[in-house]
């Protein structure tokens, strides 16, 4: 294959794959947009951290989609191909398989080099951001949500609250109510006034004046009604610490944790960047040269390939974190189940193709 050809499909494939990949990166983000707009307008998200989140998410989906750009886009430009019976102009030509292989090598191994640098590291430290900052904006949410005039839900959405106004000063309340759903009695405050005091640690409380607790459920004989004068109920203890998040922690902490989650994090990681080269490999027989064809025949059949591919990836993540399959397996044979049946699809291909009797 000359080298003006090899250009050509490597230029075409690029271009293909920006296409795919920004286009499908698009849905993504307007997808998540539309969620964190939800949540923001619930009181469950504060506004001015719903774009801070997104680019800190949008970032981790290029990982998932650089991939199935690339095979989409593969898949796309042989469709091409023989719909414009480029395919034939190929074949006669002496190019093959592996002449095909050899053009698209070069953008093959930039997809794959740009998808190990963000596994190995930008998603981690993006993901480790994101948490950061949506712990930080929910343990602020509490105090930043008390707006009069509407509900708003808090701790989970365990605390319905309601103020009717603004009080003169800055930060004070007026004619709050509260309905807090413990399980099995509910408690109800109501109160004249109510501000938000902080200790000289983290803690915060809601401080309610000159009103009533309603506790349990009316009508049953442990229901009880306190009347007080001063009434403090902690909003937040101290910073917010959630449970630990295996895709925002360090490749090299991974390495060094012996734990079956970390090393299902791990296998994961290390499975992305080989993921665009099995893709590759296998996108070529699944566009043979069928000169005539729509554009669109490989494209059904690859979305096909891609889900079983990927599903059994996320079946063998589960099982390293189960402890179900043994840690040095790793997902290793998820990749070598798909070549293992091109190779024995191309020996028959290959088979019948001697076998042909001549005319």
């Amino acid at each position: 294959m000359s080298s003006v050809l090899r250009r050509y499909l490597g230029r075409e494939l690029l271009q293909y794959w920006l296409v795919f990949t920004l286009v499908l990166w698009l849905v993504l983000v307007a997808a998540r947009f539309s969620l964190y707009l939800g949540q923001a307008a619930a009181g469950r998200l504060p506004a001015d951290t719903v774009l801070w989140l997104l680019a800190l998410k949008s970032v981790g989906f290029l990982v998932f989609l650089m991939p199935l750009a690339l095979f989409l886009a593969l898949l796309w430009l042989l469709g091409r191909l023989n719909r414009d019976y480029e395919s034939l102009v190929l074949q006669a030509s002496g190019v093959g398989t592996a002449q095909l292989y050899r053009a698209i090598a070069p953008p093959v191994l930039l997809v794959t080099l740009l998808v190990a640098l963000l596994s190995a590291w930008l998603v981690p430290d993006t993901a480790q951001q994101g948490y950061q900052l949506r712990a930080r904006a929910e343990q602020a949410l509490d105090i930043d949500a008390l707006v009069p005039g509407r509900f708003h839900t808090l701790r989970n959405g365990r605390w319905l609250m309601l103020a009717l106004r603004a009080g003169p000063e800055p930060g004070l309340l007026e004619q709050v109510f509260i309905h807090i759903d413990h399980p099995g009695r509910p408690q109800v405050l109501v109160a004249q006034q109510a501000r938000v005091e902080q200790t000289g640690g983290a803690d915060r409380y809601l401080v309610l004046s000159n009103g009533y607790r309603y506790d349990g459920v009316p009508g049953r004989a442990d229901y009880h009604v306190l009347r007080y004068r001063e009434y403090a109920v902690r909003l937040q203890a101290g910073p917010v610490q959630g449970e630990k998040k295996w895709d925002a922690v360090a490749t090299g902490q991974l390495w060094k944790d012996a734990g079956p989650a970390a090393a299902a994090e791990l296998h994961t990681r290390l499975s992305r960047p080989v993921t665009v080269v099995v893709l590759a490999l296998l996108a070529i027989p699944l566009a043979r040269f069928r000169p005539g064809l729509s554009r669109y025949y490989p494209l059904w059949l690859g979305i096909l390939v891609f889900t079983l591919y990927f599903n059994l990836l996320n079946v063998g993540q589960l099982w390293i974190g189960q402890e179900r399959i043994p840690a040095w397996l790793g997902l290793w044979w998820v990749h070598a189940l798909p070549l293992g049946l091109l190779g024995a699809a191309t020996g028959q291909w290959r088979g019948r193709g001697r076998r042909q009797p001549a005319v």
